[in-house]
């Protein structure tokens, strides 16, 4: 079970430079023009599913709506980020109460079903669910 703390430790510190990744993003491009870009639009032309989300997240940041989402997914992605700041945190929070080995499983299949659903919905989620909360 220490494994399973350590490691929900880590995704928390992700969700965390990923909630810190717009305040760096604009001084790393300045440092590294030629790296620090989308490495899948810059070889196929087209953007990726990530594109825009780090402007659109600075615009949230600022208090700025701007001219509307870069990312039409950015609300998907922001309930997504949230929901998994709530799983993350209950789990580590119930995660030294229970001894055995069902809460790894449990989140595996928390988050495969979470997966299914929005493979499955993404459309019907982001305009029925997630979409109202930003406008």
């Amino acid at each position: 079970m220490g494994a399973y703390r350590i490691a929900n430790l880590v995704i928390l510190g992700f969700l965390l430079y990923a909630l810190l990744f717009p305040l760096l993003s604009p001084v790393m491009e300045r440092l590294f023009p030629d790296i620090w870009r989308c490495q899948y639009k810059a070889l196929t032309g087209k953007p990726c599913i990530f594109c825009g989300l780090t402007s659109d997240m600075n615009h949230i940041l600022r208090g700025d709506a701007g001219d509307g989402f870069h990312n039409r997914s950015f609300p998907l992605f922001t309930g997504l980020y949230l929901a998994e700041w709530v799983i993350r945190v209950l789990l580590l929070t119930v995660s030294g109460r229970f001894a055995g080995r069902s809460l790894p499983v449990v989140d595996l299949a928390l988050h495969g079903i979470i997966g299914v659903m929005v493979i499955l919905f993404a459309d019907t989620l982001q305009k029925n669910v997630f979409l109202p909360l930003f406008v």
